[in-house]
């Protein structure tokens, strides 16, 4: 079985040549590494040209025409590859453990090769610890209730995995400059029928440091101070917009699937930032994201019954309030629980 590890590229050359060196040090043979380049403005094309005369696997390098922004770049990527499973990390990820990818293959090949799903990871910049998006080593299942409970497990790209064919008959440009391609995708693949696996193992690194350094995240870039303060939402309408979409593009959407893709976000995503934000010491952002997210303003509010209209504003309203209130102690140590609770 062959893996491709794709790589969506654009600068950070020092990051993915640290990234290629732990690759190669994989205990399995049957490796291409795919890196699309989104014309990056360092020497990346250069630094990769001179690699791939040396490097123990065979890269495929492919230089876009114009920038095209991230969703093409990841989707060309995919479609770059040959080989039978791809699997997703940034250019600033890496492979975790000489074994990873024959974990890989070993599962793929004991469960009946499913179509699409990912791994755990350790987060570098956060001293190897546990991202923890995976419980189980199995395959989950399909539908539009599986794609509803597992759809967050797509917002972070590393380490998502899927079967070349399987990917081949879905792939679209639909979304892309959502930045959530990944994610209309999945939803789109699982509530399609194909079956979604998760591997408990931490397969991937995530944020992988260079001379003690990591790249730039958006908590550089957070209202810290209320002269700071702007109304933003944080992509989350964006989120609606291809979640909504890719059910649609299922045949499965309905008012149900509607009212829960609005819940979850107002329920759990919503008072995840406001956390965030606030463990960040940046109230100003929290209160910023809070009026970026009234509901009315999503364009696919109108498809909600006005039962379901009240219902989301009184989640938004409670679960807002509430976030704002408690304090980030209280909100850690059940976090885990809570999304658990709501995957079920």
């Amino acid at each position: 079985m062959k893996i491709s590890i794709c790589v969506p590229q654009y600068n950070r050359i020092n990051f993915l040549l640290k990234s290629l060196a732990i690759i190669e040090k994989q205990s399995y043979n049957e490796i291409e590494i795919i890196i699309s380049d989104d014309c990056s403005t360092d020497n990346t094309i250069e630094e990769i040209t001179n690699l791939s005369k040396t490097f123990r696997y065979p890269i495929i390098l492919s230089k876009n025409e114009y920038n095209r922004g991230f969703d093409y770049n990841y989707r060309r990527s995919i479609e770059l590859s040959t080989g039978d499973y791809s699997l997703v990390i940034g250019n600033d990820d890496s492979l975790n453990g000489i074994n990873s990818i024959q974990i890989l293959v070993d599962f793929l090949k004991a469960n009946d090769t499913p179509e699409i799903g990912f791994c755990n990871c350790v987060d570098e910049r956060d001293g190897n610890s546990l991202l923890k998006r995976a419980h189980k080593t199995e395959v989950i299942g399909s539908g539009a209730n599986i794609a509803l409970k597992y759809y967050s497990c797509f917002s972070f790209v590393g380490g998502l995995i899927y079967k070349k064919s399987a990917f081949d008959r879905f792939n679209t440009s639909k979304h892309d400059g959502s930045v959530y391609a990944q994610m209309y995708l999945g939803c789109l693949m699982i509530a399609s029928g194909c079956r979604i696996f998760s591997i408990e193992e931490p397969l991937v690194i995530k944020d992988i440091l260079v001379n003690n350094t990591f790249r730039n995240s958006y908590r550089d870039r957070i209202a810290k101070k209320w002269k700071d303060y702007k109304v933003v939402d944080g992509g989350l309408p964006s989120v609606i917009n291809v979640l909504v979409s890719s059910f649609r593009d299922a045949k499965v959407l309905d008012q149900e699937i509607v009212f829960r893709i609005f819940k979850r976000i107002y329920l759990i995503t919503l008072p995840f930032w406001i956390q965030d934000y606030k463990s960040n010491n940046a109230l100003p952002a929290a209160v910023g994201i809070i009026q970026g997210l009234i509901p009315i303003s999503n364009k696919n509010y109108t498809l909600l019954s006005t039962i379901n209209r009240i219902k989301i504003w009184a989640v938004y309203i409670a679960g807002s309030s509430a976030s704002l209130i408690l304090p980030n102690f209280i909100f850690r140590r059940f976090q885990t629980k809570l999304y658990q609770f709501f995957k079920r």
